[in-house]
């Protein structure tokens, strides 16, 4: 049954995903035991209750349950969460970012493309603001070339 939970969690995707993908998703790599995201998250909800949920959703990859688990369990989770960057044509993210907490990153939702990101160091206006930002590149800045300077992140926090 364990080994199921990733191709379920995958089918539900899929169903879900009937409705009309927004132009924006804000991908935030949380965990309630995480001091940063408590502060991040409300900020998060905040700005993107803003938009309408045709322009900006909001997927959190959750963590929180990485911790204090046996091996095969958290490699159960660990699975869970890959398939749900996948279906969000963000995989690469968490090979980026995977296992850390405290960072949301805005991508176009047509292709994956990073445009930005933001941490707990941004107030909720500052976040609404680099979604609006996003939603123009995301409008009308060709694919793949939305953010020819870099999506001003982070580098890559775990070893490629």
């Amino acid at each position: 049954m364990t080994r199921l939970a990733p191709l379920l969690l995958a089918a539900c995707l899929v169903v879900a995903s009937a409705a009309a993908d927004p132009l924006v998703k804000v991908v935030n790599f949380t965990a309630a035991w995480c001091p940063n995201c408590r502060v991040l998250d409300p900020r998060l909800e905040t700005a993107v209750s803003e938009y309408a949920p045709d322009e900006v959703e909001l997927v959190d990859i959750d963590m929180t349950d990485l911790r204090g688990k046996g091996e095969a369990r958290k490699w159960e989770l660990v699975q869970q969460l890959k398939v749900l960057t996948e279906f969000h044509r963000v995989g690469y993210l968490w090979d980026w970012y995977g296992g850390h907490t405290g960072l949301a990153i805005m991508v176009s939702a047509d292709t994956g493309e990073p445009l930005t990101c933001v941490t707990r160091k941004f107030t909720s206006d500052e976040i609404a603001d680099r979604i609006q930002e996003a939603l123009v590149l995301t409008k009308y800045g060709p694919a793949g070339q939305r953010r020819p300077n870099g999506p001003h992140c982070p580098p890559p926090m775990r070893p490629q």
